[in-house]
């Protein structure tokens, strides 16, 4: 028969775990120490913030010019739904501007908001605002308006056309407008809104101060489709293309006026 096994003593058996015990004890204590440096690092990261009340401008112009080139401006009251839901120390500033010397062209709208201190109840997505208002967006794009800036710069922008079908006189009439925009921080243009969030964020972390941003568009309505309706005479219509041109010349006279990207 074979010998009996004697089992070891339990002093023994204790013995044997002792290494493993210890081993998951320090591993334990490793990670409460990790967990608590994270949360002094996150917790202290709050001093890198700027304090309220430091929030430096926008590059962009409060007031628009009444008058540049062959341009005069009309300026607009802003109403009803913009002023209810956005924060109430949001500015605003809209004009309407008419060339002088071509009655035949179009009308150019630019409208500025700009950011209170509460900045995700002062702007928000534009595709947003145009959608819920009934737009169809036909074409989206990004584009460069190149030497648009004072210092020969480029300015990156945003188009959106879109069309709408509106009742006038018991009638159905449809609408195009053609849009450009982009957002003005205190010292970075973009014409992404999460880009512009990002900035904002890596602005606060590592610079130390908060801003205002300047959501401006440009937009104007493309008269072809009213000729295509007999609502216009021929003379008066201008294609997508045509306007698309119209709106970036439009924009490369302004930009210099109004920006201003050396600021304090």
């Amino acid at each position: 028969m074979p010998s009996e096994i004697t089992p070891p003593p339990t002093s023994e058996l204790q013995d044997s775990k002792t290494p493993e015990s210890q081993d998951f004890k320090t591993g334990v204590t490793t990670r409460l120490y990790i967990l608590a440096l994270v949360l002094v690092l996150g917790f202290s990261s709050i001093w890198l913030l700027p304090k309220a009340g430091e929030i430096k401008l926008s590059m962009l112009q409060r007031n628009l010019p009444e008058r540049f080139d062959a341009m005069y401006g009309k300026k607009k009251e802003v109403t009803g739904d913009e002023l209810k839901i956005l924060a109430k120390d949001t500015e605003f500033e809209r004009v309407e501007y008419f060339d002088l010397n071509n009655r035949l062209r179009p009308s150019v709208e630019v409208s500025v908001v700009f950011s209170g201190k509460d900045i995700n109840n002062s702007i928000h997505r534009p595709e947003r605002c145009l959608k819920s208002q009934g737009w169809n967006f036909t074409k989206q794009r990004k584009i460069i308006i190149k030497d648009a800036l004072a210092d020969g710069g480029d300015l990156p922008m945003r188009e959106i056309v879109c069309d709408q079908t509106i009742t006038r006189d018991g009638k159905s009439l449809k609408i195009r407008r053609v849009q450009y925009y982009t957002f003005f921080g205190h010292r970075v243009i973009t014409e992404d809104h999460y880009g512009r969030t990002l900035q904002d964020m890596k602005d606060r972390l590592f610079k130390g101060y908060d801003q205002q941003w300047a959501y401006a568009t440009f937009s104007m309505p493309v008269t072809q489709v009213y000729a295509e309706q007999g609502l216009i005479k021929p003379e008066a219509a201008f294609t997508l293309e045509q306007s698309e041109k119209m709106l970036e010349e439009f924009i490369r006279k302004l930009a210099p006026l109004v920006i201003d990207k050396k600021k304090e």
